[in-house]
């Protein structure tokens, strides 16, 4: 998926400087509508704070929305993502942790409870390597669920934008992680046109993240925000939000807790969960929606969207359906059933 909706949140400082003009470039590179959102303290200096993000944005020839709110920051920001169906937040990550910095707190406060993905930016004092995103080598960390599976396919989206590279970082048990990277390189990485490697690592899977960035350079890392969202997400800590605080690089925290049918484009398919049940939906080019049951006939696993076969893959045992449901092969010998949303 490309991003078509952006807001990039600043104070105006000199850290919320890098966030702005990579949200520049991420708009000028994806023809996505951006939106500049600023919190103000002070009513008089408003327009002062987003004037540097609307001269980036008119030098790249990219059209914004200025967004003045006097609410809180967080709130102004999930706000102005939420009512512009934004699908990505570009935030400045200095001081993350510290509650003594302005968008230390709220971007805390934004991954925890953004609408969307959020890209957390580090400080970079060259303003050409912030003028366009940088990113040419890509860490997607997985686990090889459905919701990794969803991060996993954001970032690949978003390294054929970028022309980038892929590693994929499974943190466990070797053997499984060798057949969990395998199946998403097969599912989601083939017919991309990415280039895919993979890695395993044992050990916490925070250290070992922020270790492999480190280490082997890597521009961005995406993880999914699963276990960020409700009241828990404050008192537990969670393997994405730490890795955000923890990174030298820039992080993509991409939401995949649930999805929604209108986030399923032309030619694609997706798990939409209904209430204790999961649906597969599929939406044909001319935009015709077919759902039927994510549970594979065979012995019960949950199918996943393969975009390379354009067909339902089941990662149990292999089992594969058309679009319609139809066993194209097994071990399934009954279609997937059908179901409604």
């Amino acid at each position: 998926m490309a991003y078509r909706r952006i807001v990039a949140a600043t104070d105006g400082s000199d850290s919320a400087e890098t966030a702005e003009r990579v949200a520049v470039g991420f708009a000028a590179t994806a023809g996505a509508e951006l939106a500049i959102a600023h919190a103000f303290a002070e009513p008089a200096r408003a327009q002062e704070a987003v004037d540097r993000a609307l001269a980036t944005a008119k030098e790249a020839g990219v059209e914004t929305e200025v967004i003045l709110s006097p609410e809180a920051p967080a709130d102004a920001v999930i706000a102005a993502a939420a009512e512009r169906d934004a699908e990505l937040i570009v935030i400045g990550s200095v001081g993350l942790s510290r509650s003594d910095q302005l968008f230390g707190s709220v971007s805390r406060r934004v991954v925890t409870h953004a609408p969307c993905d959020v890209l957390l930016t580090r400080l970079r004092r060259d303003p050409d390597r912030a003028a366009t995103p940088p990113y040419r080598r890509i860490l997607i960390a997985t686990d090889g669920s459905s919701t990794a599976d969803r991060a996993a396919r954001k970032g690949y989206a978003l390294a054929k934008l970028m022309q980038a590279s892929v590693t994929l970082l499974f943190v466990g048990h070797p053997k499984t992680g060798e057949l969990v990277l395998q199946d998403t390189v097969e599912t989601i990485g083939k017919g991309s046109g990415v280039t895919s490697a993979i890695s395993i690592r044992s050990g916490d899977p925070v250290r070992e993240i922020v270790d492999s960035v480190a280490v082997e350079a890597f521009d961005l890392v995406v993880v999914g925000n699963r276990g960020m969202t409700g009241a828990k997400a404050v008192l537990l800590g969670s393997v994405p939000r730490d890795v955000a605080e923890s990174s030298p690089s820039d992080v993509l925290v991409a939401r995949t807790v649930a999805q929604s049918l209108s986030e399923i484009g032309p030619g694609e398919g997706g798990i939409v969960e209904v209430g204790d049940h999961k649906v597969a939906v599929f939406r044909d080019p001319a935009g015709a929606v077919t759902t039927v049951s994510a549970r594979c006939t065979h012995l019960g696993c949950t199918v996943k969207w393969d975009p390379a076969e354009d067909a339902w893959h089941c990662p149990c045992h292999g089992s594969r359906f058309a679009p319609t449901g139809a066993v194209v092969h097994g071990p399934a010998e009954r279609p997937l059933e059908p179901t409604d949303l």
